[in-house]
């Protein structure tokens, strides 16, 4: 496996790594002696320190960010790909006949609809590709609503049969989730990993083309010594306006920052959780989680599992790439800056969760990093709220020093120190330079421009995306401060389904949720303007115009409408709205002509059908402990009707095989015709 000494990549990495360290840290430090400067003779140590302080922290974390997109912007232009010695992409080999993988989809009370139609899109692209021997398929269910869990497996019956596709496509449902998705792909691993040499976890709404998973089968036969190669997913199929500003920003900015991060990272690779191949063995041996010491939030299990998964791997001497010039994969996004928050609730609570990680015994450098930017991300809020807090003490403690109400920290008067504006001037294009970077890029490339929209509406949709950016920012920022302030302060999340399909945010639903936000910005802006003085409350009317303007900004941007017609306009435009994929044409077009109906009660229909009965008990097993239980259930629902049972009793029955077959024998061997009816049967009576 080639564990033993340092691998060739390891001394490239470790050499880049410190020029980036450098890069990071010496600009860093030397703007905070020149703000030192500034502040030196205008505030007291107590205002001063904290803010270079606090200065110097963000600044280094742009600094990462525009230098990693610095870097993929010269590999792209160079024409060049990254492949260090020992990269994945250098050695292929063809899959040995009895090389097994399992694609597992782990869901969640999922639309099922969507589900299949990515699944069956996947499983149809690598049955176009000759490669579908090597594949099989795991729907792998915690869906705790007993109407969906029936519906997934009409679904997944449905499914196989219109592929032919038994034996091939595989559902399983949990009756305890417990640790959500991890939990799910560690049960799946417990049970059948043995089988199956290599795994490719997705997400409920992936899509991966079937080339680029027999890519990932080669390169993982060609490289023994490699655990994970992770894909970079484009984001696709939304409509409404704020997915498609999401998306219309991955694809443009999202290159030259994936290839910055993979000259960094090389086999010290960071994996996402989906869409993406494991090697089976060292997973199931090695990355099993953690359980923190304490109580929940920072506690007890770890709600983010991906990043700790790969640093495991990795401590094990296993490999972990990440490949973003392999195509074909596939994810969507979620479609309000609602849902959007909701998913960055449970991530800022993972993600501070790392940082109790970090002095843990074996980590490699890399990942220690990894898990302190992915703390940074949301930190990084709280630290600009500071700053901007500290930065009106500041302002304000000048002013009454030098006794000019309206005169703030720096001296404006004259422009007389232009110290102020360089700092201003840097921090802008650490910013923005890289979205710069990415439009040059794209206008570089002839072919892509057009399946942008065309340069003007490339620049136009770069300049509103921008635009939303700054507006959107500061709203981020008020909600990761509380995320991480409820975290801190013992206020825990769980993890929930998530929102796949477009919807619109109510106005009444923007209020409840940005309200506060907008009041924030109204009150701060009455309350600042008077202090400050225009020259200096310009600087502010960003921060404040987005908080300002939350409510109005959730509720647009939640329009497909607007979405639509931003497209109509060639705003917006990705590459996979011009030229469609196949399989995201497959997700399209043929999806759900095959999947069956269902009148009424899910659970009625499973107890009466036999069909319905016979694939639902299938899938079940005897479960002899909880039969006393299920006795009792059975005989309530069988005098009393089944619209008397309730959620839990429905899932008691529903879990247990003898119960279920009882149920469909008594129900059609009654003779009332009141209690017929109340399952549907009444015409039987007759």
């Amino acid at each position: 496996m080639g564990r033993g000494g340092i691998r060739p990549w390891e001394a490239i990495g470790r050499y880049r790594r410190y020029w980036l360290s450098t890069f990071i840290l010496l600009p860093a430090g030397g703007a905070a002696l020149v703000l030192h400067r500034v502040l030196a003779d205008r505030l007291p140590p107590g205002l001063e320190i904290p803010t270079l302080v606090i200065f110097a922290l963000l600044f280094a974390w742009i600094s990462a960010g525009f230098w990693t997109a610095l870097v993929g912007f010269v590999l792209l232009i160079r024409g060049t790909t990254d492949t260090a010695p020992g990269s994945p992409e250098r050695r292929l080999a063809e899959p040995r006949p009895r090389s097994r993988v399992a694609i597992l989809m782990p869901i969640y009370n999922e639309e099922v609809e969507r589900v299949a139609a990515g699944l069956q899109a996947t499983y149809k692209s690598l049955q176009q590709a000759g490669a579908l021997a090597h594949f099989e398929f795991f729907l792998l269910s915690d869906t705790r609503d007993p109407a969906i869990w029936l519906r997934e497996e009409l679904v997944w019956s449905a499914l196989c049969q219109a592929l032919d596709a038994f034996g091939r496509i595989h559902y399983r449902r949990r009756p305890i989730n417990n640790k959500a998705k991890s939990g799910n792909v560690a049960d799946f691993c417990r049970r059948w990993g043995r089988d199956y040499e290599y795994m490719v976890v997705l997400d409920a709404d992936s899509v991966m083309n079937g080339e680029t998973l027999y890519r990932m089968l080669e390169m993982m036969e060609g490289n023994p010594q490699v655990g994970i190669i992770q894909t970079q997913p484009l984001a696709v199929n939304r409509e409404t306006l704020y997915a498609r500003l999401q998306q219309f920003a991955q694809h443009v900015y999202g290159p030259i920052f994936s290839a910055g991060l993979r000259f960094w990272q090389l086999g010290d690779g960071h994996y996402i959780g989906h869409n993406a191949i494991l090697r089976t063995a060292p997973f199931t041996e090695y990355c099993a989680l953690p359980v923190l010491p304490g109580r929940a939030p920072l506690g007890g299990p770890l709600l983010s599992h991906d990043f700790v998964e790969a640093a495991l791997m990795a401590k094990s001497g296993w490999e972990v790439w990440f490949v973003p010039s392999l195509p074909g994969s596939y994810e969507e996004v979620p479609p309000t800056l609602i849902d959007d928050l909701k998913r960055d609730r449970r991530w800022a609570q993972g993600n501070l969760q790392h940082l109790r990680l970090l002095a843990g015994e074996g980590l490699r450098s890399a990942h220690r990093f990894l898990f302190i930017n992915g703390a940074m991300s949301f930190l990084a809020a709280p630290l600009w709220g500071l700053f901007l807090i500290l930065g009106a003490l500041g302002s304000l403690h000048w002013a009454n020093a030098s006794g000019d109400g309206r005169m703030g920290l720096f001296d404006w008067h004259g422009l007389a120190d232009p110290v102020p504006f360089w700092l201003v001037g840097i921090t802008a294009t650490l910013l923005l330079s890289p979205k710069l970077m990415a439009v040059l890029w794209v206008l570089y490339q002839r072919n892509q421009r057009e399946r942008f929209g065309g340069v003007l509406h490339l620049t136009v949709s770069m300049f509103f995306e921008s635009l939303f950016s700054i507006l959107m920012a500061p709203i981020r920022m008020a909600f990761h401060s509380q995320f991480v302030l409820q975290t801190l302060m013992g206020s825990g999340v769980r993890w929930g389904g998530q929102v796949r399909g477009d919807q619109e945010t109510s106005w009444r639903e923007a209020l409840r949720t940005f309200g506060w936000c907008s009041a924030l910005g109204l009150v701060l802006t009455g309350t600042l303007y008077p202090l400050l003085g225009i020259w200096h409350f310009v600087w502010l009317i960003p921060i404040l115009g987005g908080l300002t303007a939350a409510v109005p900004i959730a509720a647009w941007t939640s329009r497909p409408s607007l979405g639509r017609w931003a497209r109509r306009h060639r705003l917006f435009v990705i590459p996979e709205e011009v030229r469609v994929p196949p399989e995201l044409r497959a997700l399209a077009a043929d999806s759900v002509a095959y999947l069956p109906h269902i009148d009424g009660d899910p659970f009625v229909q499973v107890v009466v059908d036999p069909r319905f009965n016979a694939i639902h008990t299938a899938l079940q097993r005897n479960r002899t402990s909880a039969w006393p239980r299920a006795a009792s259930l059975c005989h309530k629902a069988l005098e009393k009707g089944p619209q008397e049972l309730n959620s839990r009793e429905r899932n008691i029955l529903l879990s247990d095989r003898q119960s279920m077959l009882a149920l469909h024998r008594a129900v059609w061997s009654m003779a009332d015709r009141e209690r017929l009816a109340a399952w549907g049967l009444a015409d039987e009576a007759d």
